[in-house]
């Protein structure tokens, strides 16, 4: 009996961290791809992030009307399932159209625009922003053990995106060759001639095998969602009277009671018992009565704000100028380790969560402070500094995985904090709401900015620069051989 409880569960576990990696897959996916594709010669260049980044703000109506039906639906009426059925099915579907029509492009105004690209990049960002509401209501159903589970395939959707796009590479840079040859009569003088020609290498594979894997991890969660619903041994692993998606807005929906309960049961799988059980939600609840001073809060939620602002809206739209000015690969590393430092930082606050508002304040700052050095290099990517050192691109790299690293440790514990409080509910959704306030005003102005004027000017490494065109026949026999090679 115990090894068929043994089975069923780790079966749960897996289907959980499946549908968990469909959470934020594809626009990770998308994002750490955006090196190859302006390698590739994507008609928005260097700036396709800053439209990426306003796509994903757009995206924000998913979750939207996701709020406004389940707040005019009856209680007893749960629209997560039939919404995760309808996202995920989406997302498999719009990532397998990518295959085929992510170079497709047409003109707008006059200039040329990968118009399916981003359209079906907003598909997939609806998907994925939606997911933050519908996917968390629908774990409330299991045990609460099954909900780490659920975030290890959250982390999963920033990683495995990072390592598959670190195996592709973006091919390195270009090299110089020669096209052809030609002889030169000036006057009294015969000069041999050479046409050079910058050549890129590929990278291990192209964008449509990229999205390709990424329509294999969507249909992977798509199909986990699915045996979760029809599977009956999954039921076994339900709570009892699991709370309506109307009350489960996020996991701190549960009443503290309730919370408590859950977390002290679960606790090694030991049994504990009720005396026990009680006694420590009594002395948890009566920890939890006083409150933080109201100054407290305000300070929270500003620097969340001009966090979420730098990170979700301001930083990222001028990545590519920063790291790609060093070069693509060096914009590869910047965007795939950044990525992938993301579920690093929150798994280090869910370790060692702190309550410390220095803590927060020392994070933000680390956050800030490389975010600037992100955007001198990018207001100087002609000429960044130590262009023709090693340490250039490890500083840059190194800059960029400080930012996302700092920034989302930041929001974590400003998260891990607020739900500590009393009214733990109110301020959780007052975070949501600061999050995307700040980053739909940090996107609103970077886009112009970085779209309609000359502050940040793509890079261009010209491989022949610097290479002899023509050389006399009567040179040095030293310097035709030297010019040949």
């Amino acid at each position: 009996m115990d090894l068929r409880q043994s089975s069923v569960k780790a079966l749960v576990c897996i289907l959980i961290v499946l549908f968990g990696t469909g959470s934020w897959v594809a626009i990770n996916g998308i994002w750490v791809e955006l090196p190859l594709l302006v390698a590739q010669g994507i008609p928005e260049g260097y700036g396709l992030a800053s439209y990426i980044i306003i796509i994903t703000q757009i995206a924000n109506l998913g979750p939207l009307l996701f709020t406004v039906a389940n707040y005019f639906t009856p209680k007893d009426v749960k629209l997560e399932v039939p919404t995760v059925y309808l996202i995920t099915t989406l997302g498999w579907i719009t990532c397998l159209l990518l295959v085929f029509f992510w170079d497709k492009y047409t003109v707008w105004a006059g200039e040329l625009h990968s118009t399916a690209f981003l359209i079906l990049c907003l598909c997939l960002a609806v998907v994925d922003c939606t997911s933050s509401v519908s996917f968390t209501p629908f774990m409330a159903r299991f045990k609460s053990i099954y909900l780490t589970w659920y975030f290890v395939g959250e982390g999963m959707s920033s990683l495995l995106p990072g390592i598959v796009a670190l195996i592709q590479g973006v091919g390195g840079d270009g090299i110089c060759v020669a096209n052809y040859t030609y002889t030169n009569f000036t006057g009294n003088e015969t000069y041999q001639c050479t046409d050079w020609m910058a050549e890129n290498k590929p990278a291990r594979f192209g964008p449509e095998e990229f999205f390709l894997f990424l329509f294999v991890m969507m249909f992977l969660s798509f199909s986990g969602f699915l045996l979760l619903n029809v599977l009956p041994v999954v039921k076994t692993q339900h709570v009892q009277d699991a709370p309506s998606s109307a009350s489960v807005a996020t996991t701190s929906s549960l009443s503290s009671n309730e919370s408590h309960n859950m977390l002290v049961t679960s606790i090694k799988g030991e049994d504990i018992s009720p005396e026990d059980v009680e006694q420590t939600v009594e002395d948890a609840n009566t920890q939890q009565i006083k409150g933080r001073p109201f100054e407290h809060f305000v300070y929270l939620f500003i620097v969340l704000g001009v966090v979420n602002a730098l990170s979700n809206g301001i930083l990222p739209s001028i990545q590519s100028y920063s790291a790609g000015a060093y070069s693509l690969t060096t914009y590869l590393y910047a965007a795939t380790l950044g990525n992938i430092a993301n579920p690093i930082a929150c798994f280090a606050v869910m370790l060692m969560p702190q309550e410390s508002l220095v803590v927060v304040g020392v994070a933000a700052g680390g956050g800030m402070l490389a975010g600037a050095y992100g955007l001198w290099t990018a207001a100087s990517s002609l000429n960044p500094p130590l262009e023709d050192h090693v340490m250039g691109n490890v500083l840059v790299v190194f800059a960029w995985i400080c930012v996302v690293g700092f920034f989302s440790y930041t929001k974590a514990t400003i998260g891990w904090i607020l739900r500590q409080e009393p009214n733990k509910r109110s301020l959780l959704i007052w975070f949501g709401a600061i999050t995307q306030i700040g980053s739909l005003t940090g996107a609103l102005i970077m886009f112009p900015i970085v779209t309609f004027t000359p502050i940040f000017q793509a890079p261009y490494h010209d491989p022949c620069e610097g290479q002899v065109q023509c050389l006399p026949l009567n040179a040095s026999s030293g310097s035709l051989n030297a010019y040949l090679v």
